[in-house]
């Protein structure tokens, strides 16, 4: 099961990880029938975006990945990789179990040497990480991601997450200086992926609005929250109030049609 995959400037980068289909989780009518295979090598792939070769694979310890941040390509020809590393065994056909934390770590993939090194970079749980789409395989200083809280045990037999698998806030993250700022919201409010929208075509990366779906519990429906990217802990530049939920696991990419 591949459910990401990152870009760089010269490699679509793989994720072939220890979770594999499974005809017994089907048997046994699981809704997503897929396990932690111990017995399946956990390995990035390198597939050079010029059509030049094949994917080279790299062999790495066993964990999860649900979703990246961004990769690009450093000055000495290694690969950065940031994303929300599960350091369990996870078996997507049982997420209402617990696997761990979750956290937001950097992969460095050196080709030339075959080898990948891991560090943390933030140990608090989180997931659904976003950069600024502008940035996307290049390099990035700033991230996004929401906290999550009983992430895999808040889904619904339809595979929804309940707002019970997030928290009230979510994270920036400086990852030149090393800081994070954390947005809080209501103490019983929820909120999910956070979108950066830049306030122009040609603003700097931190320059434009953070935009959120909270859901509102005394409304008991979803506020679209809006950010000021610079002044990320402070009052809202607006709160657009929804007539109904929006599930906080609903994301994804949109594209221009032009």
């Amino acid at each position: 099961m591949m459910h990401d995959f990152a870009l760089t400037a010269t490699y679509v980068v793989l994720l072939d990880l220890p979770v594999t289909f499974s005809l017994d989780a089907v048997t046994a009518r699981k809704e997503l029938p897929y396990v932690w295979n111990p017995g399946h090598q956990a390995r990035v792939g390198l597939l050079p975006r010029d059509g030049s070769g094949g994917v080279r694979w790299i062999e790495i310890d066993p964990c999860w990945v649900f979703h990246t941040l961004n990769a690009y390509d450093d000055d000495s020809g290694k690969i950065v990789l940031d994303l929300c590393q599960y350091n369990q065994s996870f078996d997507v056909s049982t997420l209402w179990a617990a696997h761990g934390p979750v956290t937001l770590d950097r992969w460095v993939i050196d080709p030339a040497a075959g080898t990948v090194t891991q560090r943390r970079l933030d140990d608090r749980g989180q997931e659904f990480p976003r950069v600024d789409d502008r940035v996307i395989s290049r390099p990035h200083r700033y991230g996004y991601s929401a906290v999550i809280g009983e992430f895999t045990r808040a889904i619904t037999a339809a595979g929804d997450f309940t707002d019970d698998a997030f928290t009230n806030a979510i994270l920036r993250h400086d990852l030149a200086a090393g800081t994070t700022q954390v947005r809080e919201f209501g103490r019983d409010a929820t909120v999910g992926e956070a979108v950066f929208a830049p306030s122009s075509p040609d603003a700097g990366e931190d320059d434009g609005y953070v935009m959120a779906f909270v859901h509102n519990p005394e409304r008991g429906a979803a506020d679209l929250v809006i950010l000021a990217a610079q002044d990320f802990t402070g009052e809202p530049v607006a709160a657009i109030h929804l007539p109904v939920r929006v599930p906080l696991g609903f994301h994804g990419s949109w594209i221009p049609d032009k």
